[in-house]
Formats: C-alpha cells, sequence, structure tokens
C-alpha cells in the first residue's frame, strides 16, 4: 500500500498534470520478449482470461471522454484539462497495447467483448463527466491491486516481460488516482459523491473477485485483502478531495 496522500501529486494544478503526462510520454515501455518462457496450458488458463478483460478495458478512443472535458474546462475554467485529458487517454491506450504485445507475442486472440467493460460501461451510463471519473478512478484503483497479483505471478512463471509490464502499469496507475481525485475534487465534498463511489467500488470489487478470483489468489489476494485494498485506496483519494475542494 502506497499512501498517496504524501506524494508531491496533491498540490498537482491541470499546469502541472499536463507537464506530467508530457514527460510520461518521452519514455515508453520497450519489450522484446526475448527471454519469454513458453507457458503451460495451466498458466495460459491461468492469466489470460483477465489479461484479455484488463486489456480490452484500459482501451478507448476516447471520443465522448475528450468532449465532456472541453465541457468542464469552460465551465470551470481550467482550460489545461482538455490537453490532460488527451494525454492520459493516450497513456490508458499504451497500456492496452502493453497487453496486446503479450497477446501477440503468445499467439492468444484478444477478446472483443467481456463482462468486466460491460460493468464499467454499464456504471457510467448517465454521461456525467463526474460519474465518468468515478468509474475511472475505481477502474485505476481496483487495477493497481489486479497488477500487482498479476506481477507476483509472473514471478512465478519466470515472466520477465509480464513482470516489467506490470510495473509500467503500477507506475502510472498510482498518480492517476490523484490526477482523478483531484478533478472529483472540483466537485466538492459531498455525501452523496462519497457514498455513490463507496457504492461503485463495492459493487465492482464483488464482481471482479468473482470473475478473476483465481488469478489475484495466485497473485497473494483473497478476497478480504484485495476488498481491503481497494477500499483503502478509496478513503485515501475521498480524503484528498476533501482536502483539494477546501483550495
Amino acid at each position: 500500500m502506497h499512501d498517496l496522500t504524501k506524494e508531491v501529486w496533491v498540490n498537482y494544478t491541470y499546469e502541472d498534470w499536463l507537464a506530467h503526462f508530457k514527460e510520461n510520454d518521452k519514455a515508453r515501455l520497450k519489450l522484446d520478449f526475448a527471454s519469454e518462457p513458453e507457458l503451460s496450458e495451466e498458466q495460459r488458463k491461468l492469466i489470460f482470461k483477465s489479461i484479455k478483460a484488463f486489456q480490452m478495458g484500459e482501451h478507448s478512443d476516447g471520443i465522448y471522454l475528450a468532449e465532456l472535458a472541453e465541457k468542464f474546462g469552460k465551465e470551470y475554467k481550467e482550460p489545461d484539462y482538455p490537453a490532460t485529458m488527451n494525454l492520459f487517454i493516450k497513456e490508458e491506450n499504451f497500456h492496452s497495447a502493453y497487453l496486446a504485445w503479450y497477446l501477440d507475442h503468445h499467439k492468444e486472440p484478444k477478446a472483443k467483448k467481456n463482462k468486466l467493460d460491460k460493468i464499467f460501461r454499464d456504471l457510467r451510463h448517465d454521461g456525467k463527466l463526474i460519474t465518468e471519473i468515478m468509474v475511472l478512478v475505481t477502474a485505476e484503483t481496483i487495477a493497481l491491486s489486479y497488477y500487482s497479483a498479476l506481477g507476483n505471478v509472473a514471478d512465478k512463471i519466470g515472466s520477465k516481460d509480464l513482470r516489467a509490464i506490470c510495473n509500467q502499469m503500477l507506475h502510472d496507475e498510482l498518480p492517476h488516482i490523484v490526477f482523478q481525485t483531484y478533478t472529483l475534487s472540483h466537485f466538492g465534498d459531498k455525501r452523496s459523491i462519497r457514498s455513490k463511489r463507496r457504492f461503485i467500488m463495492g459493487c465492482t470489487t464483488l464482481a471482479v473477485y468473482l470473475m478473476y478470483g483465481k488469478l489475484l489468489r495466485a497473485g497473494g489476494y483473497n478476497y478480504r485483502k484485495f476488498r481491503g485494498d481497494n477500499f483503502a485506496y478509496l478513503n485515501q483519494s475521498i480524503l484528498m478531495a476533501a482536502k483539494m475542494s477546501q483550495g
């Protein structure tokens, strides 16, 4: 567990976030799979179902989110937000690409649809930026536990490339949570927002564990730890949003 409340990102404005994402865009993960081992059928069954789901979930054309970001930027007088959001979307698509490369190397077809992606889409049904961001930060929080577990499994099967992918994801997702939290802080510290965030986290945590619990357990996450870590990060985000909203 990281204490995000003590990171430098908590003091970032959108101008700072724009610089952050521009800097990240200069250094992308390079993979050659030269030392990637052949996977047994059992290992493939263990990891690929969830990898396909997260690969699909990380990908987005971002068109609608970019439109909402433009409206938010004008309404809240945050001119750097739309460009920052575009770079965030680009970074998420790189995450999807890393997982796609891994699947391609192992000649594993990518998913065309999955239940996890549908859950997140259903949660965003009202078309408001605040809901989009609440769902995004939930997904990114859950991703911290998932990629930590997947990285542990990667070590067990001897996949340095999969471990490198997981490390990159964790490196990027931690600041993402603070970035999304900063946006949520613009909507104020409201009980209704906190309650909705906890509801979304509870539903999503249970759904993800029911679908991918075998992988999570193999990576050291029973349900108690998975839920505990997810809600611990959520509570950090709620605390940060409250402080940020006070200016």
